[in-house]
């Protein structure tokens, strides 16, 4: 059984019943977890971000998988949230509780960013910051955890030093000021996080 969008599910084996408990996937190697970790700022025109858990040899693999189509940059400052105009902007968390130790963060492009309306940047990156309330045209994100440099489609970035701190907000943030008050059209991203718990 493999989950690919939020929707409710229940897996069946012998005499337990699961429904939407990631703590019972630990025991199910391979299987994906859905949850909801993004704000309102991040669901764009094509939807909301997708983001799933699985485990594989006692490594939690999160995926958050995102279009850009309907989202907006600013192009004031770099490191600025890439969002929906005025609703906070995080796409994700980082809570070693559910993600463990993370050790490596994958970033890849799936299709290059393209553009609605004004101005947009294709210099995309990934950033984490303790405060999830951040608005796009707000203050600029703390830590970028992946500098892409403009990725096209079938490329990747790979962190193996992200040195995220437990409760970080996530956010796709400007890598440079190229843009002016821009919509995308599409563009869509891949993030893997691998982390594992403290062993035992």
């Amino acid at each position: 059984m493999a989950v690919d969008k939020f929707e409710k599910w229940t897996f069946r084996q012998k005499n337990v019943t699961v429904e939407n408990e990631l703590d019972v996937w630990k025991n199910l190697s391979g299987k994906t977890s859905p949850t909801t970790e993004h704000s309102a700022g991040a669901i764009g025109t094509l939807g909301a971000p997708v983001t799933t858990r699985q485990i594989l040899d006692g490594v939690i693999i999160k995926t958050i998988k995102i279009d850009l189509d309907g989202l907006a940059v600013l192009g004031t400052q770099a490191k600025d949230a890439i969002a929906l105009v005025g609703i906070v902007a995080p796409i994700g968390r980082y809570v070693i509780d559910t993600d463990g130790v993370c050790f490596r963060i994958e970033m890849s492009c799936i299709d290059v960013p393209t553009q609605e309306t004004a101005t947009i940047t294709q210099d995309i990156d990934l950033g984490a910051d303790d405060d999830g309330t951040i608005l796009q045209g707000g203050d600029p994100i703390d830590d970028i955890i992946v500098n892409t440099a403009t990725l096209v489609a079938g490329e990747t970035v790979v962190n193996n030093v992200p040195a995220l701190t437990d409760d970080d907000y996530i956010f796709l943030i400007e890598g440079d000021t190229a843009a002016a008050t821009g919509e995308y059209s599409g563009g869509q991203f891949i993030i893997k996080f691998y982390g594992h718990p403290l062993l035992t």
